[in-house]
């Protein structure tokens, strides 16, 4: 269509017509659904005139700062480009010259391009203003750059004012699961205050337990989501991944507002800060392999992820596979040395799993120490649910006592004596603590007879570890080796040979006493304190040191593991 200097909506009539529809701010998107407002005025105006909109652009709440930043005004531009003279539309129907954008000359540029390269005119719907003729185009350039003006005069108010509070420590937007913000400007109207307030909630003990779980336990990803699952808490994978690399959990946060800085927050962190950091090392590790072909491991790798530490340079290993050779092999990325997971015919050391093995028959606990072992076992159990009980009485008359103060403030609030900001306010701390003191009951060990029973299986486990290990299915394998070595497995890739790794309390003793009193034909003196300390319950033996709970954690993950592989 030519221009003409009397052209009108109404002579568009038959043509093609294609719309854009945006919001500059997250909350004009929410507010009364803004775009779907845009569109049905549009579609309105396009039957009011004989117009049929073809093809439609709804840009949602994009910044408008950069034209390059608007992702659908892009996509806009591209179809024009791309679409041939004779299926390109003649006019574009937009909401107002405001909502086109507030990029000032960067998008007049844009629009007088349309006109003079495509021969495509603008129409607002709300205003009437347009592109039809040249006196036209510089009244829509007028309402671009007036809307430009007004975000210069936000920038210059607004923002110093929020950057401000940022630096202070204010975390401006929603809080990320495991927490509920409390403050003057949320949504949920519980908990609306005058002061900003992020608590730590349910989902947020479990979420913390997940992260240890992610650090010390060497759990997978898909391991710690089943977890989770398994405690009512489901989380996608892409929303875990999200987590580990989220700051707001060690107690920061960035702003865009505040470019190339961390801030620390006044909520109370589920990492330190050094885990985090840690973590996220870890993660860049396994990261780094990507393009090296890795293999399942469930069957034929169960020494990993992260469970492998090279002694030579402390990096986690990787496995892979030969895929034309057909041989599997643990690789150390720092130092780049390897070693065969398997033992080959013309290996001059044993694989790395036959290593491994190897190592287990050194834990094996002699039978004829068994019964006085047990019967040191149940001393310090004993003494463990004793001093349980202890504490259950202690938890429970806490929770007592915070139930009183909050059925008080509530009968406070009933008869008008508080507000409700001051009872929401104190009575959701209340509630907070009584529920974390009510967790911490449920996690303590109860009925002895049930230890019995576990310990009585654990010494027979401990006759052969390594055939017991072999037994279990892959997630298992993963559980029992993180219980053996809880800071992982040693391994020197210059001399292919085991390292001392940190031996879990329980097989540590198991294992030194069983030696003690194996290498001796006689007992010596040594032997007969050691029996006699056995006996005393001592805390101290063979220069290990523990506590009655190191023995109990054990057992209920064994216990675990028992119930899951039937192996007894």
């Amino acid at each position: 269509m030519k221009r003409n200097r009397h052209l009108t909506i109404s002579d568009f009539k038959g043509s093609i017509v294609w719309s854009y529809t945006r919001v500059s701010s997250k909350e004009q998107f929410l507010k009364n659904g803004s775009i779907e407002t845009q569109v049905k005025r549009l579609k309105t105006c396009a039957n009011e005139n004989g117009l049929n909109i073809t093809r439609e652009f709804d840009a949602e709440y994009e910044s408008s700062k950069r034209v390059n930043t608007q992702k659908t005004l892009n996509e806009l531009l591209g179809a024009i480009k791309k679409t041939s003279k004779s299926k390109r539309p003649q006019i574009i129907l937009i909401w107002s010259p405001s909502r086109f954008g507030r990029a000032g000359s960067e998008h007049i540029e844009l629009f007088v391009s349309l006109r003079r390269k495509y021969n495509v005119f603008l129409y607002s719907v709300s205003t009437g203003h347009n592109t039809f003729t040249e006196r036209n185009e510089n009244e829509f350039s007028t309402q671009l750059l007036y809307a430009q003006k007004e975000n210069f005069n936000r920038q210059d108010v607004i923002i110093p004012g929020m950057i401000n509070v940022i630096e202070k420590g204010k975390f401006l937007g929603k809080a990320p699961r495991g927490y509920d913000h409390y403050g003057p400007r949320v949504k949920d109207p519980t908990k609306v205050q005058a002061k900003q307030e992020i608590k730590l909630n349910d989902d947020g003990l479990l979420i913390k337990e997940a992260f240890q779980l992610k650090l010390y336990r060497n759990y997978t990803d898909s391991e710690i989501l089943d977890y989770l699952k398994s405690e009512g808490l489901y989380v996608p994978k892409q929303s875990l991944n999200a987590m580990w690399s989220n700051p707001f959990y060690a107690g920061f946060f960035t702003n865009s507002l505040v470019p190339n800085k961390e801030i620390k927050g006044h909520w109370t962190p589920i990492i330190t800060r050094k885990e985090f950091d840690l973590l996220q090392q870890n993660i860049k590790g396994a990261s780094d392999q990507i393009g090296i072909s890795k293999i399942n491991g469930r069957v034929e790798t169960p020494l990993i992820p992260k469970f492998l530490v090279c002694d030579d340079c402390n990096t986690n290993k990787t496995s892979y596979k030969n895929k034309r050779k057909q041989i599997l092999y643990y690789k150390c990325s720092s130092c780049n040395r390897t070693v065969n997971a398997n033992t080959r015919k013309k290996s001059l050391t044993a694989g790395m799993h036959q290593q491994f093995a190897m190592t287990l028959e050194t834990l094996k606990l002699s039978k004829s120490f068994q019964k006085l072992f047990s019967k040191q076992l149940e001393k310090i159990i004993e003494s463990e649910i004793s001093s349980i009980s202890d504490i259950k009485r202690q938890l429970s008359s806490e929770i007592n006592k915070l139930q009183e103060q909050y059925d008080k403030m509530e009968f406070r609030y009933a008869t008008d004596e508080i507000s409700k900001e001051i009872f929401e306010k104190h009575g959701s701390r209340l509630k907070e603590q009584i529920e974390i003191k009510k967790r911490s009951m449920l996690n303590l060990p109860t009925k002895m007879s049930n230890h019995k029973k576990v310990m009585k299986d654990f010494l027979k486990i401990s006759e052969n570890p390594g055939q017991f290990y072999e037994s279990l299915e892959y997630h298992n394998k993963r559980v029992f080796q993180n219980i053996l070595f809880p800071e992982g497995f040693r391994f020197s890739m210059k001399n292919k040979e085991c390292r001392t790794s940190k031996l879990n309390i329980l097989f540590d003793l198991t294992s030194s006493f069983s030696k003690t009193y194996d290498t001796k034909k006689e007992k010596t003196q040594t032997q007969k304190v050691l029996e006699s300390h056995l006996v005393e319950f001592s805390t101290e033996i063979s220069n290990i040191s523990f506590t009655p709970r190191d023995f109990l954690n054990t057992l209920k993950v064994i216990h675990l593991i028992l119930e899951d592989d039937c192996w007894l």
